[in-house]
C-alpha cells in the first residue's frame, strides 16, 4: 500500500488517499500530478515535488474568513412557542382591523 498525493500544477493539494502499489501511478487525472507521501491541503502545498508549509498568508487567501453578516440581516433564532405568540397576535390585529 502507498499513500499519495494528487496535485495541480500550481501545487495546490486536491487530494490524498492510500492504493495498492499496481494503482498509485492511476491516481491523478489529466492535469494533475502524483507523489507517495502524507500531507495536509489546507496548510500544505507542492513545490518542486515535495511538500513544503504555506505561509499563514496562503492559508488565510485559500481560507478565508466568512463574511461579517450585519445583525438585523442575520436569522432570527426563536422557539416554536415564541412564533405561535406572534401569529396569535397578528390574527389578534388583523380581527382588530375588520
Amino acid at each position: 500500500m502507498k499513500n499519495f498525493i494528487i496535485y495541480n500544477e500550481e501545487g495546490a493539494i486536491l487530494r490524498t488517499g492510500t492504493c495498492q502499489d499496481s494503482t498509485f501511478n492511476r491516481q491523478a487525472h489529466e492535469g494533475e500530478f502524483v507523489i507517495e507521501g502524507m500531507a495536509n491541503d489546507v496548510t500544505q502545498k507542492v513545490v518542486g515535488g515535495k511538500v513544503v508549509d504555506k505561509t499563514p498568508a496562503e492559508i488565510e487567501a485559500d481560507n478565508p474568513a466568512p463574511p461579517v453578516i450585519p445583525i438585523e440581516n442575520q436569522p432570527a433564532r426563536i422557539t416554536n412557542k415564541q412564533w405561535q405568540n406572534i401569529l396569535d397576535r397578528l390574527t389578534a390585529v388583523e380581527k382588530d382591523r375588520s
